[in-house]
């Protein structure tokens, strides 16, 4: 009997809905099902080997935190990862945003200087300890490194079949329910957004003051 249907060896897995995966910055580590400790999967220092199968641009709310732009990262573990800390050849989907989107663009475009496709090798994740005026948070590290062994080879030729076939079919429509996509944006136009947002925010909570005042 097949309820949830199957995952085949030597295929990359889509479930009906993307494996979901925190990049939890507040303590440092990835994180599954919530923010307790008995959801961690990874502590700040460990390196978290990931294939970046698509990225796409969105602006809006996720969690508490609102009118922010985020990078949708869809992507899967590689044969190195524990199948404790993420399902192996399984799609997952995580958000980041802010210095975390810096960090992953320094490194895409280091690659890309040497003539290298960053999607063709591995990206290791870990967590760098950043301190701001509102206190310690954690900003996401993203070091990379060739394909070397047979069985990191093999995987790539399993995700490029796969994103030959499905990659228009990556979406996580709970995730992105209060975004919308500006993948296709300009600078000027996403910061646009940004500008409207903090307006209506602060109409917003002058309209509030005023019908509390009376």
């Amino acid at each position: 009997m097949e309820v949830f249907g199957t995952i085949k060896d030597n295929n990359i897995f889509l479930p009906s809905i993307p494996y979901q995966v925190r990049f939890n910055c507040k303590d440092g580590g990835i994180f599954i099902g919530g923010n307790e400790p008995s959801h961690r999967k990874s502590n700040p220092n460990d390196k978290i080997e990931i294939s970046i199968i698509k990225v796409a641009k969105f602006f809006g709310n996720l969690g508490e935190t609102t009118n922010s732009v985020w990078m949708q990262l869809f992507f899967v573990a590689s044969p190195n990862v524990k199948p404790e800390i993420l399902p192996l050849n399984t799609v997952c989907v995580a958000y980041i945003k802010k210095k975390s989107i810096s960090n992953l663009n320094n490194t895409v475009t280091d690659i890309m200087s040497r003539k290298i496709e960053p999607a063709t090798g591995i990206f290791l994740v870990s967590f760098n300890k950043e301190i701001s005026k509102k206190g310690a948070y954690f900003s996401i590290n993203f070091d990379w490194k060739e394909r070397k062994t047979k069985v990191e080879k093999d995987q790539l030729n399993i995700i490029q079949e796969f994103w030959n076939v499905n990659h228009q079919n990556l979406m996580d429509l709970d995730g992105t329910r209060d975004m919308i996509d500006v993948s296709n944006l300009s600078a000027q136009e996403v910061n646009n957004l940004i500008n409207q947002a903090k307006y209506s925010q602060l109409t917003n909570d002058e309209e509030k003051q005023l019908t509390s005042g009376n």
